[in-house]
């Protein structure tokens, strides 16, 4: 990570002549700002997973009521 950010730096301190310090502070925020992302990001996939897990819930149910008319066909049919 130190040496991506030296390279960065490194070209912005050629293309734009301008050099950007890092301090401590900075790679704090990032971290902070890192720790941010990742806990919106689990929240995003865990509310994906809750649907999901909702969708597959409903494909159960309606695989239950199937056999479950199967099984009435089958009756309804042998009392014909």
């Amino acid at each position: 990570m130190h040496l991506a950010v030296k390279e960065v730096n490194t070209k912005l301190a050629r293309q734009a002549k301008r050099f950007n310090y890092i301090t401590p502070r900075d790679f704090l925020d990032f971290i902070k700002h890192f720790v941010e992302l990742l806990a919106e990001k689990k929240e995003d996939l865990e509310e994906q997973q809750l649907h999901l897990n909702v969708g597959l819930g409903k494909l159960k149910e309606t695989e239950t009521s199937v056999l479950d008319l199967q099984r009435q066909l089958t009756v309804f049919e042998k009392e014909l």
